[in-house]
């Protein structure tokens, strides 16, 4: 199979979800180099990270850059989704990377949800900041992430923000680990830098993601222990994908976030 995706982490992650998922034989996938041109803010940045995402993720695939035209929906609407833990099914060797991290959970800075930002800033953030201000735990706390979003077509139109200013308020109570960065829209221009997130998301005790995309991709793929603050569900973008990737991780409000925490922390103490 000769397949054209969209570049985003979260579209070549679902397509190796889907491959494993339906074992296909994707033997070439290429690069739409006008699709990043028109959609990235940094093409070279952008061509290093797609790269190497591809080497990691299809290790025996080959890849071009060129013009072909995207065929992304080939995959996603004709191919089941059954797995999404695909941690086991790449190739780990490459990650060799100690990660000195224990006994911690991660929050994820990212916040995508297409067509309803606003209606989370204005109903849901202001809860969440009080949580985050009086949240409590014995658990470690790690922060990754992007600390401001880049300026692109995409983030412009879906206003995808950075929750990153209101994950600090949990220092207030908590022994807290920064390790974000400061834009990685286009993807992380150290690529070793974006390996060990991988190994930290798998080592977490859970990793809690806040709305839709590459953050809540990337979890289900890497880490089995993941909670998916996803509010008003029942209008979520994209939910016929979102049912097969859930996997009892949704949280819909800030009570069930808090005890969803505490359940995971409780069972790994």
């Amino acid at each position: 199979m000769n397949i054209t995706p969209h570049l985003g982490i979260g579209d070549l992650l679902i397509v190796r979800m889907k491959q494993i998922s339906n074992n296909l034989d994707i033997n070439c996938i290429n690069i739409n180099k006008d699709l990043i041109l028109r959609f990235c803010e940094n093409y070279d940045v952008k061509i290093y990270f797609i790269t190497n995402l591809i080497k990691l993720l299809f290790s025996n695939t080959k890849f071009y850059i060129n013009n072909n035209p995207c065929d992304f929906y080939k995959i996603f609407d004709n191919y089941s989704l059954n797995k999404t833990y695909i941690y086991n099914d790449i190739d780990t060797n490459i990650i060799n990377i100690k990660n000195e991290y224990y006994n911690y959970i991660v929050f994820h800075t990212k916040m995508r949800y297409d067509g309803l930002m606003d209606k989370f800033t204005n109903e849901i953030l202001p809860e969440l900041i009080i949580f985050l201000k009086t949240f409590k735990t014995s658990k470690k706390i790690i922060i990754l992430g992007e600390r401001q979003i880049g300026k692109n077509f995409e983030t412009t139109v879906h206003k995808t923000i950075s929750l990153y200013n209101n994950l600090l308020f949990l220092n207030k109570n908590n022994d807290i680990i920064d390790l974000t960065d400061d834009i990685l829209t286009c993807g992380n221009p150290d690529f070793n830098k974006f390996l060990s997130d991988i190994e930290i998301i798998n080592k977490a005790v859970c990793n809690i993601t806040f709305g839709i995309g590459g953050s809540f991709n990337i979890c289900k793929a890497f880490s089995e222990n993941n909670i998916s603050f996803i509010p008003f569900y029942h209008l979520a973008p994209y939910k016929n994908i979102l049912n097969n990737m859930m996997s009892n991780s949704l949280v819909e409000n800030v009570e069930e976030l808090n005890n969803r925490i505490c359940k995971f922390t409780i069972e790994n103490l």
